[in-house]
């Protein structure tokens, strides 16, 4: 395995450098921003609604961003978590006289645990499943809301509390709730900036693009959706709490349409994006009232500008200036090829020698059978046996069950029958994520990467289990000391292992614009970052050049070295033959030969079903 996790850096200068100006322009917005807040807080009462208004919507949106735009999860619950948040506090405090700051505690635990069992409910299915979901839950509360007559006040809706006055030495700060609203505002856009500069924020994208790849790396993706939904939930809840003091509070208020004009703000503003829900927002909420002409005529006009916001700028406002500063400030691309094959791996990027021994087998497969639906088994009885340190080649035709098979050791799948043994432990029945713990990582045939990242980025999800809580200090992060230094070495860690690959040249440059051979060194990288004992790599040398083939055999002698224990599914006999120690060969999802390189090329049943001789 690989050494402990090392936190000391070279570079702490420039960055001491750019903390500062970082810390200053925040600094600057922070106070331009109290200063707005206070004159809101002493102008008339109009501009304190259009705007206090705007802020609430601003944090329900933030609230669908972060599972829309970090785990692309379009919830249409948002309306429902909104709705209980407003309706408990109104009655909690109206009837049975709760404080309201004690109420805000309550309306965060609940709606966050609503969500939670929301979360993990809808779940179980994506995409449009998830949104029809959701958009359910804020049906039935909705109709629950206008029947309970007695409770809810049915469709004339309860009068909002009161919120509590400044004390006397404190009155020169002019509205209370405009400072309540502008600072929850303030501190929703500070847990989302804190996440989006942690090291959970790529895992986040890998669960939302490339789920296999953040599996892999050792997260518990359920866990990690089903725990972000309850803090958008929670988001939405309080958003409700402060809504309760805007007013009336009605069923028409947090309905099916409400939610879906906080995903129109979202997208308009620009998903996934810091700033853009809350520009969405201003605008969908702002925009009846400033442009003040026949409701009918308003509804067609707004209607209108918000198609042509989401068909003209897919990316929102925000994301269209991001993009235009970014391609400002892009320097040109490198060369395309690859660095040269006599690149070393380094020690603290792969593994550490092991001292294998020959008679040791680390991984195990007795009697598996797995087949898909009611269709025929496509794997029947394999066997498979991989000493430690050795490179055990997996070939077949097409269809053979290879690639089922490199699922079932690495815990995508899991057997209908048989035992799979890791390091002599029976892991068939743990997933994905456990097994990284034990060491072991593999690689895809399609590169499962996260587009919008750059390389780096995408390495670093390889360093997901091997940083302490990562998850519990995401939403602090900047703020701590040993976050901001986690991150710098994870940082300096996975550009070194991109460099050690040969892919160094590309670190800021995102995935989506590097070629296919620097997709695959990434994600071999972010597997090597980790220091595995154990690699399962599905056909890695597909799509690459000649050159691009050499390079990689190279790397993959060199983990070899190493001691790392390596199962590799290839077609290219001619680049896997030199490299293993052993092949196993599948026809038919059953084992027909397994022995050395020369013994698989020289038998004639191997050379008939495989080679076509």
């Amino acid at each position: 395995m690989a050494p402990a996790f090392d936190t000391q850096s070279g570079a702490a200068a420039p960055r001491l450098r750019i903390g500062r100006w970082r810390a200053a322009g925040l600094a600057a917005v922070l106070i331009a921003y109290l200063a707005a807040t206070a004159y809101v807080a002493h102008t008339d009462l109009g501009l304190q609604s259009l705007v206090l208004v705007a802020a609430v919507f601003g944090i329900l949106a933030i609230s669908l961003d972060l599972v829309a735009g970090m785990l692309g999860l379009y919830s249409l619950g948002q309306g429902g978590f909104f709705g209980i948040g407003a309706y408990a506090t109104t009655i909690l405090a109206n009837d049975y006289g709760w404080n309201v700051f004690g109420l805000l505690a309550l309306v965060l635990a609940a709606t966050g645990l609503v969500g939670m069992a929301v979360g993990a409910m809808s779940l179980r299915v994506s995409g449009l499943y998830f949104a029809i979901t959701t958009f359910i839950f804020t049906l039935v509360l909705t109709v629950l809301a206008t029947d309970m007559v007695t409770v809810t006040g049915g469709l004339q809706g309860l009068l909002g509390p009161a919120f509590p006055d400044f004390p006397a030495s404190l009155e020169w700060l002019g509205t209370p709730l405009v400072w309540c609203i502008m600072l929850a505002l303030l501190a929703c856009l500070g847990l989302v900036w804190n996440i989006r500069h942690s090291p959970l924020y790529p895992i986040l994208l890998s669960i939302r693009d490339a789920e296999p790849f953040a599996e892999a790396a050792g997260a518990r993706t359920a866990a990690i959706k089903v725990g972000v939904f309850g803090v958008s939930a929670a988001m939405a809840g309080g958003a409700g709490w402060l809504f309760s003091f805007l007013g009336v509070v009605s069923p028409s208020q947090f309905d099916w349409s409400v939610s879906l004009n906080v995903l129109v703000m979202v997208l308009i503003g620009g998903i996934n994006t810091s700033i853009g829900p809350v520009v969405g927002a201003m605008f969908v909420s702002m925009f009846p009232n400033v442009v003040n002409i026949n409701p009918w005529l308003q509804e067609i006009v707004y209607g209108a500008l918000s198609i042509l916001a989401i068909t003209l700028l897919p990316d929102g406002v925000v994301g269209i200036a991001r993009r235009a500063l970014a391609r400002r400030a892009s320097s040109i691309a490198p060369a395309s090829d690859v660095a040269a094959t006599e690149l070393p791996v380094a020690h603290d990027v792969a593994a550490a020698p092991a001292s294998p021994k020959d008679s040791e087998i680390i991984v195990e497969c007795r009697g598996i059978e797995f087949g898909y639906g009611l269709g025929p088994k496509v794997l029947r009885n394999v066997d498979l046996a991989v000493r430690r340190g050795h490179i055990h080649g997996l070939i077949g035709p097409n269809g053979s069950g290879k690639s089922t098979l490199a699922n079932v050791i690495s815990g995508r799948l899991t057997p209908h029958a048989g035992e799979v043994l890791l390091k002599g432990t029976r892991v068939d029945g743990m997933p994905a994520s456990s097994r990284s713990r034990l060491g072991l990582r593999r690689t895809f045939q399609a590169a499962q990467l996260v587009k919008e990242l750059t390389p780096t980025q995408n390495v670093m999800v390889g360093l997901f289990d091997r940083v302490p809580r990562i998850v519990g200090r995401a939403p602090f992060w900047p703020m701590l000391a040993s976050g901001r230094r986690d991150l710098a070495a994870m940082q300096r860690r996975s550009s070194e292992a991109l460099s050690l690959v040969g892919a160094g040249d590309w670190t800021a440059r995102q995935v989506a614009d590097v070629p296919h051979g620097i997709e695959q060194l990434t994600q071999l990288a972010s597997v090597c970052v980790a220091g595995p004992d154990i690699i399962v790599l599905d056909e890695p040398a597909t799509g690459l050049s000649a050159k691009e083939v050499r390079h990689l055999a190279a790397i993959l002698a060199n983990l070899k070295t190493q001691g790392v224990t390596m199962i590799i599914i290839e077609h290219q006999t001619r680049f896997l033959f030199p490299l293993c120690d052993r092949v196993t060969v599948l026809n038919a999802g059953e084992v027909i030969l397994t022995g050395s390189a020369d013994e698989v090329r020289a038998d004639p049943v191997v050379r008939q079903v495989y080679l076509g001789e």
